[in-house]
């Protein structure tokens, strides 16, 4: 069984079963958020006592351990996202699980989650918050990345 001791973010780890390899993002007390190693699928968030049995380490860690000091968060050394530019207002925040939803200017409704951000941008959000972000397809449907927060005076970004 995995030792939380052992990990912090940034470890890799890779499922048992599957053979899927992730980053760990995020270690909470109670969940862990993983970024998979492939583009195609989505950020998972999984319960510390699953993460512990379906886990290994994929190399050696050498990261902050739990418990002791973390390195900053980075946004993962990928291409941003492409896509059409939208405008909406925050919907809902489920702060606890780390996502919320977005009603777009055109009334359709659109998932976003924290690692879709900035470091730091998803904690200054609120519910009725004006946004602008690129709609993303992925396997569950369109999803909002780059979401960032717009004053309600600053014109619309031209779609890219």
């Amino acid at each position: 069984m995995l030792s939380l001791e052992d990990v912090g973010p940034g470890a890799r780890v890779t499922h048992k079963n599957t053979g899927f390899r992730y980053t760990v993002s995020d270690l909470g007390d109670d969940e862990v958020l993983l970024s998979p190693d492939n583009t195609e699928f989505q950020d998972l968030i999984v319960p510390v006592d699953l993460f512990r049995q379906e886990f290994i380490l994929s190399e050696r860690y050498s990261g902050a351990r739990r418990g002791g000091r973390r390195p900053a968060r980075r946004a993962p050394a990928s291409q941003a996202p492409t896509g059409p530019k939208a405008r909406g207002r925050i919907k809902k925040m489920v702060r606890e699980r780390g996502f919320g939803f977005i009603r777009g200017e055109d009334g359709k409704e659109v998932f976003f989650h924290r690692s879709g951000l900035n470091a730091g941008d998803y904690d200054g959000l609120n519910e009725g918050d004006l946004v602008e972000y690129v709609i993303q397809e992925g396997p569950r449907g369109a999803r909002a990345e780059n979401v960032r927060a717009v004053s309600e005076a600053s014109p619309a970004t031209p779609a890219a």
